[in-house]
């Protein structure tokens, strides 16, 4: 038996294994789910029936999804990152269908999150056991699965895959062998084409941590490396990154705006939880469950008892993650001067989102207390009885955490998709509008309610004698059309438009701009007796350019990983 226990304690494959069970444990309540009746999940179902739309009837990079706001077209994945679409996609390939990939997505991601933070971990503490401690805790979380279960909040949970790759990186640079410090461009990469806000958090408090290592930091070797890997983040994430500023500098979207977004200092202090929510429910609009556990709770205070006793080579780090990890608790709660923060601290529209970073920083730390409370019993059956009821005490708990989420609301997700690919015009008051042009959204119930899906004649004299519309395909027949005459088309204003003009026999593309209701306006260049006007959806250069840039750079990537490696190798030959 104590043999048994010990090659579970050292056996990294074992770890992994374990890591593997418990996520699969712990997606259990998945087989139930029912993804378009959580919060955000008939959005991420949208998007993947939006995308396959795009693909048929669409331009790469597919940056405009037909059919979407009553046909006018309706831009996503210029504003939310890829990696969240198109996983989830191809796992679509595997399902059969939108909904159950959606579900793998999670349980993948669940399961990947506990294999990186206990690779993370092991970097630091080279203990194996704290680092399956680590790995559990960080799964098992209850946060976790309101993100999950209660919300579907796909970027946030995806995130935590890469935020340990990211710290595991950042350490191995600055305190570690420097072998795996190309392991922050990964995990940067990653996040930036999971969730913005993830990434914005992330690079805070990495600055952080370079702050309080600011002496080991100021080596050439580390700053050289550090600027590689930021110029690869920023060549990989290119892809994302173009799309989005040019859209944005282009015209108004909604995402920017922080008033009606509602992601100004004012609203996000009154969207702050109170202390009380770490222990106990109260009524919450959106119904999300803030509550920290007591099993989380206790290993934390145990710290207090065992802080001494911890190794000296560790307790800086350790030092570090506990003050990150109380600071982000202390972010999420009314108390915090919110109000006197800047604008981009307050992207994060909600505060208590900053709770997967505490258990991020504070999982580790419970794990390292749990493991100096064991290592200080001299007996080991002892040690390892109580280790057998904390993970009978986790199990319940976990058990009650989850347990919860097995009754969900009555709509079958598959009836769901399969009407919305069978109807596939969605209603603008039907899906998230945060990426409206502005000017459409302020419209919504005035304007857009009344609107049709024909092209408009805003001023001037102009015969429409045929309009034949497909998706995001239209052709307009025009006769007696004076030059200057302006024209609203039933497209939602998103760059990547290509208009043509066909008229005496010859073809040419005009420019086209914003209306007043954030629809595409176009000019009648010349008057025309008898012409038709041909609009496509092409994606700009700008955009495709993007895309095989990062295309190029991932390769470059592998190849700089590749030599590194060899490099280092080699280096460790000559030494010896």
């Amino acid at each position: 038996m104590k043999n048994i226990i010990n090659y579970i304690k050292t056996k990294r494959e074992i770890h992994y294994i374990l890591i593997i069970i418990i996520g699969l444990l712990v997606s259990i309540p998945l087989l139930k789910m029912q993804v378009a009746s959580s919060d955000d999940g008939r959005f991420h179902l949208l998007r993947l029936i939006g995308l396959e739309n795009a693909f048929k009837y669409s331009s790469f990079p597919f940056l405009v999804f037909p059919f979407f706001c009553n046909d006018w077209g309706y831009s996503m994945t210029s504003f939310y990152p890829p990696i969240v679409t198109y996983i989830p996609y191809i796992l679509s390939f595997i399902t059969n269908n939108f909904a159950n990939a959606l579900k793998l997505f999670a349980m993948l991601t669940t399961i990947l999150s506990g294999i990186f933070m206990y690779n993370f971990v092991h970097e630091i503490t080279k203990k194996k056991i704290i680092a399956l401690f680590s790995a559990i805790i960080y799964m098992i979380f209850p946060y976790r699965f309101e993100e999950i279960y209660n919300r579907y909040a796909i970027g946030e949970f995806a995130a935590f895959v890469f935020i340990p790759i990211v710290f595991q990186g950042l350490y191995n640079l600055i305190d570690g062998d420097k072998k795996r410090h190309y392991y922050i461009a990964i995990g940067a990469t990653g996040l930036m084409l999971t969730h913005t806000i993830s990434t914005l958090y992330t690079a805070i408090f990495c600055v952080v941590y370079i702050l309080c290592n600011i002496r080991k930091f100021n080596n050439k070797d580390i700053i050289i490396k550090c600027v590689i890997n930021t110029i690869f983040i920023i060549l990989m994430s290119l892809m994302f990154i173009m799309p989005m500023l040019e859209f944005k500098f282009q015209a108004e979207y909604t995402i920017f705006n922080p008033g009606i977004m509602r992601t100004d200092a004012e609203n996000v202090a009154k969207k702050a939880i109170s202390p009380i929510q770490f222990l106990k429910d109260i009524e919450e609009e959106n119904g999300v469950s803030f509550v920290l556990g007591i099993p989380f709770l206790t290993l934390l205070l145990i710290g207090i008892l065992i802080y001494k006793d911890i190794d000296k080579k560790y307790k800086k780090i350790y030092n570090i993650g506990l003050i990150l990890g109380l600071l982000s608790l202390f972010m999420c709660i009314k108390y915090f001067p919110w109000r006197f923060m800047p604008q981009i601290l307050c992207t994060l529209q909600y505060s208590w989102r900053l709770l997967g970073f505490a258990i991020i920083f504070l999982a580790p730390i419970c794990a390292t207390n749990l493991y100096y409370v064991l290592n200080s019993i001299k007996k080991k059956w002892i040690s390892n009885f109580i280790l057998l009821l904390i993970i009978i005490l986790f199990s319940v708990c976990t058990y009650n955490e989850i347990i919860i989420y097995k009754e969900f609301y009555t709509r079958n997700d598959i009836d769901y998709e399969t009407e919305k690919i069978n109807n596939p015009i969605v209603h603008y008051f039907s899906i998230n509008r945060d990426y409206l042009p502005t000017k459409a959204l302020v419209e919504q119930s005035g304007y857009l309610k009344i609107r049709t899906d024909k092209t408009y004649i805003l001023s001037g004299n102009a015969k429409i004698i045929n309009e034949d519309k497909q998706a995001l395909h239209l052709e307009i027949e025009l006769q007696d059309a004076e030059k200057g005459t302006k024209l609203e088309l039933p497209y939602l204003f998103y760059p990547g438009y290509t208009i043509k003009i066909q008229t005496n026999n010859l073809e040419y593309e005009i420019e086209y701009k914003e209306s007043q209701y954030g629809f595409i306006q176009v000019v009648v260049p010349e008057k025309i007796d008898e012409g038709k006007i041909i609009v496509d959806y092409t994606a700009t250069v700008l955009d495709k350019v993007s895309y095989i840039l990062s295309g190029i750079s991932f390769a470059l990537f592998i190849g700089y990983v590749i030599y590194f490696r060899k490099k280092t190798k080699k280096e460790e030959i000559d030494e010896k």
